[in-house]
């Protein structure tokens, strides 16, 4: 019987060895979607820099009713809900800025430009939620 228990730790030694260099229970490894490392995230230090800037086109995703309520100056109104619709209204040579409630819907929308060729797109992240800078009112 003593025979076998070399064998056996040896054998409990080699799975163990194996298990630290192989683990199966490791998380794999998650990279970074490819899409969204092509368009910019940007806070409201950043939005505020380029309002009025005529190279510029910022498109609030938001419903038209809270469009009205107060958006930042110079915004241009296309709901999320018509935005794939609607992108070609938007100058390709200009940076797009995307505006929405909390940034999820701004996130979608850049993807989907990369995905039609714009290459100037920049996400507020965010979104309203935490803007505190000027409003304007329609």
């Amino acid at each position: 019987m003593r025979k076998y228990l070399l064998p056996l730790s040896f054998i409990i030694v080699i799975g163990i060895s194996v298990l630290i260099t192989v683990n199966p229970f490791q998380a794999p490894i998650v990279k970074e979607d490819p899409i969204s490392q092509k368009w910019d995230d940007i806070d409201q230090e950043e939005v505020l820099m380029e309002v009025g800037n005529e190279h510029v086109e910022m498109v609030d995703l938001r419903e038209e009713e809270l469009y009205r309520k107060g958006h930042i100056s110079g915004a241009i109104n296309i709901p999320y809900e018509e935005f794939q619709d609607r992108y070609d209204e938007l100058n390709q040579e200009k940076r797009i800025i995307l505006i929405c409630h909390t940034g999820r819907m701004g996130v979608e929308s850049a993807d989907f430009l990369v995905e039609k060729g714009y290459d100037k797109v920049a996400n507020f992240g965010g979104g309203m939620a935490v803007w505190d800078g000027p409003l304007s009112i329609e």
